[in-house]
């Protein structure tokens, strides 16, 4: 048997649709094999972490959140203008 692959984010039009930050409707896939739940959180922020936290598929399970590329780079101007240090 393989890994059960479910989207759970961002919301569906029937769960109130998207958020206005980009970010906050970023795909979210939890990937479950036998007891193990894998969260593949995108980019999520606040309004989305919070969507997925308060919906059915809430439990323990391992996050694997990674960096944006310029976050990586470290020097590049991220699309606010900011650069990161």
């Amino acid at each position: 048997m393989g890994a059960l692959q479910t989207v759970i984010a961002p919301p569906t039009d029937a769960a109130g649709g998207l958020f206005s930050e980009i970010n906050d409707n970023s795909v979210a896939i939890l990937l479950t094999y036998g007891t193990a739940r894998i969260l593949l959180a995108g980019d999520a922020e606040a309004n989305e972490e919070e969507y997925m936290a308060n919906g059915p598929y809430t439990g323990p399970l391992t996050i694997v959140r990674v960096p944006e590329l310029h976050t990586l780079r470290g020097n590049v101007p991220r699309p606010t203008g900011r650069r990161d240090v």
